[in-house]
C-alpha cells in the first residue's frame, strides 16, 4: 500500500471485483479509456485477476479516498525489468465528488513515486484518447508527462475515429514536478499525509 496527499494505492482484493466489474460496465467511463472489450460479467473480473496474480509483469492496484471510498483502479502492466519501464493507466468512476476534485492527479503522482524510487524504473508509459481533456490536463499539465507521439485515427468511439497519443514521463520529469519532494517522502518514508513528519 502506498499514498498521496488524497489518496490511498493498495493490491486489488477478490472483494473489491463488484466495484471493478461495475467500473468496467460503466458507459461514461468506457467511452474514455483506450482499452475496449465486451461488458464482463463477474466471473470474467474473478477470471482476469486471478491471471495478474501469475504475472510478476502486472500489477493491478485500486484507488480510495483516504477517508474512504473506491475511486478507480490502476496499476503498472508489462514491467520491463531490464529496461527499466512500464505501462501504466489510471481508471476512475464518476462516483458523486470525486470528478475535478484532484483524486486522479494525486493518484498519478503517487504511481509515478512509486514507480520511480521504490521499485526503481526509469520510464512510464501509456496512451490517451485525444478527446480525452481531463487526463490529458492530469498526466501532461499537472504531472509532468510527455506527447511522444500520435496514432491517428486508431480507436473508434461514439460513433467516430479518435486519435491515440502516446505520452510518457521519465523520472527526471518527474523530479521537476514543483511537488515532487512531497510525493517522494510520502514512498520513502511510507507516511500518509495526515501522519506526523
Amino acid at each position: 500500500m502506498f499514498y498521496g496527499q488524497k489518496v490511498v494505492i493498495r493490491p486489488m482484493e477478490p472483494d473489491d471485483l463488484p466495484f471493478v466489474q461495475q467500473l468496467n460496465v460503466d458507459p461514461a467511463v468506457r467511452g474514455r479509456v483506450v482499452g475496449w472489450g465486451w461488458p464482463t460479467s463477474l466471473a470474467e473480473q474473478v477470471s482476469w485477476l486471478e491471471g495478474a496474480h501469475r504475472s510478476e509483469a502486472t500489477h493491478r492496484w485500486v484507488v480510495e479516498r483516504q477517508d474512504g471510498g473506491l475511486l478507480g483502479v490502476t496499476g503498472l502492466w508489462d514491467v520491463d525489468w531490464h529496461n527499466r519501464n512500464a505501462m501504466t493507466a489510471l481508471k476512475l468512476g464518476n462516483a458523486p465528488g470525486a470528478t475535478g476534485a484532484g483524486f486522479g492527479t494525486d493518484a498519478i503522482k503517487a504511481v509515478m513515486a512509486f514507480a520511480f524510487y521504490d521499485v526503481g524504473l526509469e520510464r512510464l508509459y501509456g496512451s490517451i484518447l485525444a478527446d480525452n481533456t481531463p487526463s490529458l490536463r492530469a498526466y501532461c499539465e499537472k504531472a509532468g508527462w510527455k506527447q511522444e507521439g500520435c496514432a491517428r485515427r486508431h480507436i473508434w468511439r461514439h460513433g467516430k475515429w479518435v486519435d491515440l497519443l502516446h505520452v510518457a514521463a521519465l523520472k527526471s520529469d518527474f523530479d521537476g514536478l514543483p511537488d515532487a519532494d512531497m510525493y517522494r517522502a510520502l514512498i520513502v518514508e511510507g507516511q500518509s499525509v495526515g501522519e506526523p513528519r
